[in-house]
């Protein structure tokens, strides 16, 4: 993990801490284990037993982190965002577990679900696992885990897109009594409903420019698709771009409440237009990848098996719940609450906005120090820090002590 968070890649790792004395000291090792004791644990680090309890070791830091972040913090519109999506990891033929899926090639199959800033719960997929699959495996524990301790259940607002737009993974949302915002494009009968609208329900909502759109429209309507165990509201959007004649059409599937979204539907123009702006926070989700696929260069697996790429991902995952509880909670502002504005009102104070976990390592970790031990002390001297650098990582270290 220490390894990972100083910028290095993959089962090298270990070596980084290896030709480093003052990050073993710190880290209380007499030496780090070389790349190929690394790769040899990753068997057993991916097994179903050490796995699983991975998993909960490190769901126990999630749920801590969470249970001390502000409400302001964590939520969006009044929902905690639990957001699930999948990723397609560099893969071949020759690599355990790969799946062909096609316009896209060979590839792992990797499954994240989100709550917050926090990867709740995780899995790579074997060979004839699907994503939908993978989601709805990991989907209860999430729930059992993380949102019914922190009591959060309640407040939580699923995120999906279209691909989970169906039943199997709508049942087993709803059977969680989660509240769901998910595309429904992947379904054939969305498109053919909207288009039988009536135009006396759709109603305006303007041209937007920056969408290149020169007039669009929302309704609401119900849509019922063979297999399911009853209809399911849908909320349609329509919209014509700049010298188009012709509707385009998009849906998505809901059951959240009106009562739930009274403010924001007062704000925003409506229902309809307070759902979509719900799902139009998905794509400010799907931004979280970057920590991981970027940051972490998790989409290139290191290893040929499943089991170690299984193992490896276990401990990529501990490194960017750790790095991320650093950011959430040190970075906050010492003053909480509220604050009075000069004419004496009352203002929320904002949201801090994420920092991106490559610059977090840069700025934080992986400072230029001397370190020194005497008496079972380690002493650490920052070298070359501006002021601002300084006050930075002394707020961080304040922070994160307090908690």
């Amino acid at each position: 993990m220490a390894g990972l968070l100083s910028g290095s890649r993959g089962t090298y790792a270990t070596e980084e801490i290896r030709q480093d004395d003052g990050a073993q000291r710190l880290l209380g090792l007499d030496v780090a284990p070389e790349e190929a004791t690394f790769w040899r644990s990753l068997a057993g680090l991916g097994g179903m037993e050490v796995g699983a309890a991975l998993e909960a070791g490190r769901r126990g830091w999630v749920r801590g982190a969470l249970s001390r972040l502000r409400r302001s913090e964590l939520e969006y519109e009044g929902f905690v965002p639990v957001f699930g999506d999948g990723s397609l990891l560099e893969g071949s033929e020759k690599r355990e577990g790969t799946t062909y899926v096609k316009s896209k090639g060979w590839g792992l199959r990797w499954t994240t679900v989100f709550v917050g800033p926090f990867v709740a719960g995780h899995r790579l997929a074997g060979p004839r696992e699907g994503e939908h699959a993978s989601l709805r495996r990991l989907l209860p524990g999430v729930v059992r885990e993380v949102l019914k301790p922190l009591r959060l259940v309640e407040r939580a607002l699923v995120l999906v897109d279209s691909l989970h737009g169906n039943g199997p993974t709508l049942d087993e949302v709803e059977g969680e009594g989660l509240l769901y915002v998910a595309g429904a494009n992947k379904l054939q009968q969305t498109e053919a409903t909207l288009v039988a609208q009536p135009e006396a329900v759709w109603a305006d909502s303007g041209a937007r420019p920056e969408l290149g759109w020169s007039e669009s429209g929302v309704c609401t309507c119900w849509l019922e698709c063979a297999g399911w165990c009853g209809k399911r509201l849908l909320v349609g959007r329509r919209w014509k771009k700049d010298g188009e004649f012709v509707w385009n059409h998009a849906g998505v599937l809901t059951n959240v409440p009106e009562e739930r979204v009274e403010s924001l539907s007062r704000r925003v123009g409506g229902y309809a237009q307070a759902i979509w702006r719900l799902y139009d926070h998905k794509a400010g989700r799907e931004d979280l990848y970057k920590d991981l696929l970027v940051d972490l260069d998790l989409h290139h697996p290191p290893c040929r098996e499943l089991r170690r790429n299984r193992g490896f991902y276990a401990l990529a995952v501990l490194a960017h719940t750790l790095a991320r509880a650093v950011d959430a909670l040190g970075g906050r502002s010492p003053q909480r609450g509220r604050t009075r504005r000069q004419d004496g009102a009352l203002r929320q104070r904002p949201t801090p906005r994420r920092m991106r976990l490559w610059r977090l390592c840069r700025r934080l970790l992986t400072l230029p120090a001397v370190v020194t031990t005497h008496a079972r002390t380690a002493t650490v001297k920052l070298l070359g820090l501006s002021a601002p650098l300084r006050q930075e990582f002394s707020l961080y270290w304040l922070n994160v002590c307090r908690c």
